[in-house]
């Protein structure tokens, strides 16, 4: 089951590159999932917080174009890079408080 995934997902991305480029390959695949692992709780949650992020990231370059004057492309890497953004600053701040509510152990000589 891991490997036949893994052929499914490699075929996926490397037509997809040659399709919609690079980048929004990128933007749609890597940077929800890095996001997902910065403030997932466990291992079921990543999967989960990976898709909703790359569908938000999709849906609103997709709005934002409908609006805009730009292409969907620019518009999707950006949201999905300020998602990443986002995620990195909570995990950041989680872990100054985890850090600050630490008992600290004093070492006697």
């Amino acid at each position: 089951m891991g490997l036949a995934f893994m052929v499914l997902l490699g075929l996926i991305v490397a037509v997809s590159v040659h399709i919609i480029g690079a980048l929004l390959v990128m933007a749609l695949l890597v940077t929800p999932a890095a996001a997902a692992m910065r403030v997932a709780a466990g291992p079921v949650a990543v999967p989960l917080l990976a898709a909703t992020f790359g569908f938000v990231s999709a849906v609103g370059g997709i709005m934002l174009a409908l609006a805009g004057t730009l292409p969907v492309s620019p518009y999707i890497t950006t949201i999905s890079f300020l998602i990443y953004i986002g995620c990195w600053l909570l995990q950041r701040r989680r872990n100054r408080v985890t850090r600050r509510t630490q008992p600290t152990t004093s070492r006697a000589a």
